[in-house]
């Protein structure tokens, strides 16, 4: 078993505005530890293996699952695990961050690859509209 440290991004599905770390999960991977903050058939608080911090934003329905723009650490690697939100070109990936900053970014490093942030998905959408518009 490995601890996994869950930052959830205090603006759902973006970097930008900073994270707030929700829990510790002793898990045996990160896809564990990933499964294990999700709310499926009840809260992901009640699990066993997790251990909720006190500075965890709490709302009526509990906490919300891990998902895209959230960061999980790894403290046996060392390694801070990005759920890469739409707006990169590498949306949907988990991918390990070259520096993990709690207060948001914009832009990251994942294996000394820049990826530049490109905008949120509405804003993608009615750029690929305007492409395809101008392609036909």
């Amino acid at each position: 078993m490995n601890d996994y440290v869950i930052y959830h991004a205090d603006n759902f599905g973006t970097a930008g505005d900073g994270f707030t770390k929700v829990a510790v999960v002793s898990a045996n991977s990160l896809g564990e530890a990933y499964r294990l903050t999700n709310n499926v058939e009840e809260s992901w608080v009640d699990n066993y293996q997790v251990t909720v911090s006190d500075k965890a934003p709490y709302s009526v329905n509990g906490l919300r699952s891990t998902s895209s723009g959230d960061v999980i650490f790894n403290s046996d690697e060392g390694k801070f695990y990005f759920l890469v939100p739409m707006g990169y070109k590498n949306s949907g990936q988990t991918v390990v961050l070259d520096d993990f900053n709690i207060k948001g970014f914009l832009d990251y490093y994942s294996e000394g690859e820049l990826f530049e942030e490109q905008g949120f998905y509405e804003e993608m959408i009615k750029r690929e509209a305007v492409w395809w518009e101008n392609f036909n």
